[in-house]
């Protein structure tokens, strides 16, 4: 006789428990969007924080609009975010935009005219330059970046998964 209750109150614990990621998953559904994903910072200053709400302390202020940075998880208006260097924290979902942005990786990469390394070279980029996705074919990427365009090849970017295509 005295199981039932137990039992009922551990189902109510675990749900209890279990309800920011029930919540969370039901907002994906809700918006459709992957995860994870990539977006930018929106904001010239925005602060990351340990958890997903203002109640929690701020870890780390960034202090650069356009930052790519990889969403992790969602929960309600708040998003836990990647940095390139691997630091995670939440923001609220306003400081992010859609923008496709990356990084440079490479210690130094060239920028060409065409989707070839024996195209003419447009550019010379050093590392964490921050640049601009207009376009991604299987292995290049079309960027802007400082008035300059050209084609970089996906691996020295930091912001687009190796999947990824589009024009």
């Amino acid at each position: 006789m005295y199981l039932f209750p137990a039992r009922i109150f551990c189902f109510l614990l675990a749900v209890l428990v279990c309800w920011p990621v029930l919540q969370a998953n039901a907002q994906e559904s809700r918006n459709n969007l992957p995860l994870p994903r990539w977006a930018a910072l929106s904001s010239k200053e925005v602060n990351l924080r340990l958890g997903p709400g203002e109640r929690y302390p701020i870890d780390w202020v960034i202090k650069e609009r356009g930052l790519p940075v990889e969403i992790q998880k969602e929960f309600e208006n708040w998003r836990q975010i990647k940095l390139q260097d691997g630091t995670v924290g939440w923001v609220h979902r306003i400081m992010l935009s859609g923008s496709r942005n990356a990084m440079i990786v490479a210690d130094k990469q060239l920028l060409y005219r065409q989707p070839t390394s024996t195209s003419p070279v447009q550019a010379r980029l050093e590392k964490n330059v921050l640049v601009k996705i207009d376009k991604c074919l299987k292995t290049w990427c079309f960027l802007e970046v400082q008035g300059f365009e050209g084609w970089a090849p996906k691996q020295a970017l930091w912001g687009v998964y190796p999947h990824e295509v589009w024009k």
